[in-house]
C-alpha cells in the first residue's frame, strides 16, 4: 500500500504503509496501527482508517468518507488529531491520521469508576478548556462534529486532549449526505433538535459536550433510561437529577456551566465554541492539570499491561506433596504443569480510533497450587517425584500403606478369657 505523501509535499513522492495490527473497529471503518516509510530511511507510526471491506462499493459511505477527509484537511489545531494523508489501495480509500499513544477517555472514566474513583472538578474543568478550544476551532472552519463523546477524547501519555472522528462532521449550511430525518451519533449524548430534525449547529455539540463533562464529574450521564427511546425522551423533557447532587463540592462556575450546556433547549446553551471558551475564563483548572491527567494515563496503561510472571526454575520441575492424614495413609502430590502466562488479544473497541489501545493484550490467570486443608500435615518438595506404581496412570495418587503390628497381646488376653469361661461352665455343670 503506498500513499502521495504528506499535505503540501511533493506530490510526486509516495510513502509506503505497512500495518502492524488492527486498532479498532467501527460500523463504518476500521483502524489499524500502520508503519509509514519513505526515502532517506523516513519513518513513522500512524494511524490508518478504512472503510469496511463489506461497504467499500456503497456510494453514501464512500462520499462520507471523502467528505471527511475534504473537511478536516485543513484542520491544524492542538487539540483535534490531524489528518495526514488520503490515498487510495485498489480502489479501496483510506485515510491516515497521527497515532496518539494513551487511551480514550471514555476507558479512563471506567477505571477511574472500577477503583471507586471520580475524575476532579479541576481535571474536568482542564478537559473542558481544551475541548472548547477544539470545537471553536472547529466552528469557526463552519465545522459541526456531530459526534462529541468520551470515546472520541483522546488522551496522550502526556497529558494532551485531542478531539478525533470527525466521520460525520458537516459543513454549515451544507446539504445532508443522508436522507432527511436520519441522524447519526450515540444517542446518550446526542442533542434533542438534532434527534429531532436531522440538523445540528454549534450548540448541538455545545451539548454532547456537556454530557461528556456531566458524566466525567458525576460518573454517571444525565439522561439515562432502559432504552434509547427512554433515553431520547428524557433529554426531550431534560428529566435528570442536578449535577450538584453528584458532586456538591465542585466549583459553583463549572456545575452552572454544564447545566447549561445540557439543557434541552438550544437557546439556552452557548451559541458557539468560542462563546463557552469565554465562559471558562471564570473557571480555574490547575496550572499543574495536564501533568496530572498524563500521570493518570500512564498509571491506568501500566495497570491494564499483562502480567510478568516469573519463568519456573528448570531444576524443580516437579511440585510433590507429602500428605500424612488421620488414617496413616501418605499419599504422593501429583505432577503439576509450570504456571505460564498466555498473552491474548481483547475484544476490538466497538468505536474507530486512532489511539494505541491501552488494555488490547491481557495475560491469562495464572494457575496456582491447590489448597490443602489445615489440618493436613504439609511438607512441600521440590524434587522429581518416584516413579508411579501404575504405568497406565501416570499423574495419579500413589497410595503408599504402612504395615501395620499384628496385635498378639490381644490375642492372648481374649484366649485366656475364653478358657476360663469354659472353666466356669464346666464347674457349675459338675455341681
Amino acid at each position: 500500500m503506498t500513499s502521495s505523501g504528506d499535505r503540501g509535499a511533493d506530490r510526486g513522492a509516495t510513502t509506503a504503509l505497512e500495518v502492524e495490527g488492527r486498532l479498532g473497529l467501527g460500523g463504518m471503518a476500521e483502524t489499524f496501527i500502520a508503519r509509514r516509510r519513505g526515502p532517506g530511511g523516513f519513518e513513522q507510526r500512524v494511524c490508518l482508517k478504512k472503510i469496511l471491506p463489506h461497504l467499500a462499493r456503497d456510494p453514501e459511505l464512500l462520499q462520507l468518507f471523502e467528505q471527511e477527509a475534504r473537511l478536516t484537511a485543513h484542520l491544524s489545531h492542538a487539540n483535534v488529531v490531524q489528518l495526514l494523508d488520503f490515498g487510495s489501495d485498489e480502489g479501496q480509500p483510506f485515510l491516515v491520521f497521527e497515532l496518539i499513544e494513551g487511551t480514550d477517555l471514555r476507558i479512563l472514566l471506567r477505571a477511574f469508576a472500577a477503583a471507586g474513583e471520580a475524575m476532579t472538578s479541576g481535571l474536568v474543568a482542564f478537559l473542558a478548556q481544551e475541548l472548547a478550544s477544539a470545537l471553536a476551532y472547529a466552528h469557526d472552519a463552519g465545522l459541526v462534529h456531530r459526534d462529541v463523546s468520551p470515546s472520541n477524547v483522546l488522551l496522550s501519555l502526556a497529558g494532551e486532549v485531542k478531539l478525533t472522528d470527525f466521520g460525520i462532521a458537516k459543513a454549515f449550511g451544507s446539504p445532508g449526505l443522508t436522507q432527511s430525518g436520519m441522524v447519526k451519533g450515540k444517542v446518550p449524548y446526542m442533542a434533542p433538535e438534532y434527534a429531532r430534525t436531522g440538523v445540528a449547529d454549534p450548540r448541538a455539540d455545545l451539548f454532547s459536550l456537556g454530557v461528556t463533562l456531566y458524566e466525567a464529574l458525576a460518573g454517571v450521564r444525565p439522561y439515562r433510561g432502559r432504552s434509547d427511546i427512554e433515553v431520547l425522551e428524557s433529554i426531550a423533557r431534560g428529566v435528570r437529577e442536578p449535577l450538584s447532587k453528584h458532586v456538591p463540592n465542585a466549583p459553583s462556575e463549572l456545575v452552572q456551566i454544564v447545566e447549561r450546556l445540557i439543557d434541552p433547549n438550544p437557546d439556552a446553551r452557548p451559541p458557539s465554541g468560542a462563546a463557552l471558551l469565554d465562559l471558562l475564563r471564570g473557571v480555574q483548572a490547575p496550572p499543574t492539570a495536564r501533568r496530572i491527567l498524563g500521570r493518570h494515563v500512564r498509571e491506568h496503561r501500566r495497570a491494564s499491561a499483562p502480567a510478568e510472571v516469573a519463568p519456573p526454575a528448570p531444576e524443580a520441575p516437579y511440585e510433590a506433596t507429602e500428605r500424612i492424614d488421620s488414617g496413616g495413609t501418605m499419599q504422593l502430590g501429583v505432577q503439576r504443569p509450570a504456571a505460564t502466562s498466555s498473552p491474548m488479544l481483547a475484544a476490538a473497541h466497538d468505536v474507530t480510533r486512532t489511539r494505541l489501545p491501552s488494555a488490547d493484550i491481557v495475560a491469562a490467570p495464572v494457575s496456582a497450587p491447590e489448597p490443602v486443608p489445615e489440618s493436613t500435615a504439609t511438607r512441600t518438595v521440590y524434587e522429581p517425584r518416584a516413579p508411579s506404581l501404575d504405568a497406565a496412570d501416570e499423574t495419579a495418587d500413589v497410595p503408599l500403606r504402612r504395615p501395620r503390628a499384628r496385635p498378639w497381646g490381644l490375642v492372648v488376653v481374649l484366649l485366656l478369657v475364653c478358657i476360663v469361661a469354659v472353666a466356669v461352665v464346666i464347674f457349675r455343670v459338675a455341681r
